[in-house]
């Protein structure tokens, strides 16, 4: 790509936190050595929700943000208003970008998208295998009333919860998405039953992206992102790994896009590719994922090696190709609405209503 700036350019990034220290030095320097003066500040408040993505691209106090996935087609789709279709010819890196998160639905408006991925987590189900010798092989041993008191139920959001209790039946995920499962009312009753079971067995919540470590002692069974458990192994003398579920784990996916309002800009919207050129890089990649195992970059030469620890909550088994059926999706207001009810209804019936009030999760219509 041609990356001469006519004038240094500053530019403003909104994203979530986990990038690596000394980004934007690495920023400037990657910058020059392509023969552009070109630097890169963090935005803050960093991003927390939607609401913290659309207000910055609002008030054009960003150039550069860092969406999930589902945030695109949230809310009525306005984020693509105030979004630049992304040109990857512009993008040197773009061609070691894992074929799976290409050509993606998430962020595509008519024939373009919107986005580059850039990351990727799986909500998984993990197991103590000092306790546990076999590991679980579906999301229904969660609905079991001999695990009772063996795990936690993940509640920044709601989503995962029921997509997991739809998977745990064997039918597609597509039937989520779409809120086809709603009109097939004995599948819905079934839903409901599992979801009952599995909250009515659970020994309470967990938010905050991850389970606290003082609460892993007392589990046989976590659901989790990962980014937990090579700390808790440490802590708790457990050996935390994740199990391979038949059904798939859950993904959450972060991307990079640009505002609108850089387009009037020739040289902020040079400098702004070449910052994401940056991001997606393996080096840059690579330092992101350090002390992660569970999460992937979307660079197929992005991966660190690996501490004994760190190799230790992973599988056997490599862990699965990204699939976007399985990425928690952005829904219709109606059916989301439905699905709360359900959620409600759960908590009410398995008698944790009480307890639940101390998650984050939006369970108002």
């Amino acid at each position: 790509m041609g990356s001469a700036l006519a004038a240094p350019v500053q530019l403003k990034l909104l994203e979530w936190g986990y990038l690596p220290t000394g980004y934007e030095q690495q920023f400037a320097e990657y910058a020059r050595s392509r023969g552009g003066e070109a630097t890169v500040s963090r935005v803050e408040p960093l991003i927390t929700d939607f609401d913290s993505v659309y207000r910055a691209l609002r008030t054009r106090s960003a150039d550069v943000v860092m969406p999930t996935s589902y945030f695109y087609k949230a809310h009525h789709q306005p984020l693509f208003k105030l979004l630049l279709p992304i040109d990857v010819g512009r993008l040197e890196h773009y061609k070691e970008v894992k074929p799976a998160l290409k050509n993606t639905e998430y962020d595509k408006q008519g024939e373009r998208n919107y986005s580059v991925p850039f990351s990727y987590a799986m909500f998984s189900l993990a197991y103590d295998s000092k306790q546990e010798p076999n590991p679980p092989t579906s999301w229904q041993v969660l609905a079991d009333p001999v695990r009772k008191g063996q795990f936690a139920v993940f509640c920044d959001q709601f989503e995962p919860l029921l997509f997991s209790v739809l998977l745990s039946l064997g039918k597609s995920p597509a039937l989520f998405a779409s809120g086809e499962m709603l009109a097939d009312n004995p599948l819905q009753l079934e839903v409901e039953r599992q979801l009952t079971r599995r909250l009515e067995a659970s020994r309470g919540f967990w938010f905050n992206q991850v389970n606290r470590c003082e609460d892993l002692r007392h589990q046989r069974l976590a659901t989790t992102w990962g980014l937990e458990l090579v700390e808790c192994n440490r802590q708790n003398g457990q050996q935390w790994r994740i199990a391979m579920v038949r059904e798939g784990a859950i993904y959450a996916l972060d991307a990079l896009s640009i505002a609108r309002h850089v387009e009037s800009d020739p040289d902020r919207l040079k400098a702004a590719y070449l910052l994401i050129d940056f991001l997606l890089s393996a080096p840059l990649q690579s330092r992101m994922l350090v002390g992660t195992p569970t999460v992937s970059g979307s660079n197929m030469g992005a991966r660190p090696p690996l501490t004994p620890e760190e190799q230790a909550v992973l599988p056997e088994r490599a862990l699965p190709e990204f699939d976007e059926r399985l990425l928690v999706p952005a829904l219709p207001a109606h059916i989301k609405n439905r699905y709360k009810r359900m959620v409600q209804q759960a908590l009410a019936s398995s008698g944790k209503e009480s307890p639940s009030r101390v998650c984050p999760w939006d369970l108002a219509n």
